[in-house]
């Protein structure tokens, strides 16, 4: 069966890698785009909702739980024992990426040393009513070519709302990212994700731009991303970008 996990770079004879979590709607990875700003050094690795676009024949997964333990399974088939990971989710894929350190820091074959949340609340805060509002009116702001019924966003729309977040702090540290203009999760909306790790806060990383800020400059988004993989591989800036 193929893979819901896309490789971008090389493996080889590195130590640390970028793990994206797809926002709601997506069929392709959005982020191939920063992707191709990392240094050679720094492969990403690309998740992807099995039964869309390449993943059309597989089994849609019917909840969150079900698409991270099925990235989860390919990420541990992927990679060598002992890679470092960073991960980084927006809006939805937040929520996915918080999940998915769990199950990584309860098996830990792979270290987790950053966990980037971006565009999204703290798990937990918004009312279930209230998510299926801001992604319906998310849909008319920006579209979603890719699915122009609609059918993905509605699914994914529906395992947000009926996701029982676990509420357990993780150990890795966290970095917020946001759009200076979101009106779904606007800079200082992302602060009680500080709750939500034991471990030091990274900053705060505020880009021009809306929801989607990451697609239109790309290579600020892969550089604030470099920064912390550096900082998580030695000393951390004392000041992180805003």
């Amino acid at each position: 069966m193929e893979r819901a996990v896309v490789i971008q770079g090389s493996l080889r004879e590195t130590t640390d890698a970028v793990l994206f979590l797809p926002p709601a709607g997506s069929v392709e990875s959005p982020y191939l785009s920063v992707g191709e700003h990392l240094p050679e050094t720094l492969p990403a690795l690309h998740c992807e909702m099995p039964g869309r676009g390449r993943l059309a024949g597989q089994e849609e997964p019917g909840s969150v739980t079900a698409a991270v333990d099925r990235w989860l399974d390919d990420i541990t088939a992927l990679l060598p024992h002992g890679r470092r990971l960073h991960l980084f989710g927006h809006s939805l894929g937040a929520l996915s990426a918080y999940e998915l350190v769990i199950r990584l820091e309860a098996h830990p074959r792979h270290a987790v040393r950053s966990l980037s949340v971006s565009g999204a609340r703290e798990p937990g805060h918004t009312s279930r009513t209230a998510v299926a509002a801001a992604f319906a009116a998310l849909r008319h702001t920006t579209g979603q070519d890719d699915d122009p019924g609609g059918t993905w966003l509605a699914r994914d729309v529906r395992m947000r709302r009926e996701h029982r977040v676990t509420h357990r702090p993780v150990r890795a540290p966290i970095a917020l990212f946001s759009g200076a203009d979101d009106p779904f999760a606007r800079p200082a909306d992302m602060a009680p994700w500080a709750s939500f790790t034991t471990g030091p806060l990274l900053g705060t990383f505020t880009f021009p731009g809306g929801h989607d800020y990451y697609l239109s400059d790309p290579a600020a988004v892969a550089g604030a991303l470099t920064g912390l993989v550096d900082g998580r591989r030695g000393p951390l800036p004392a000041s992180p970008p805003t």
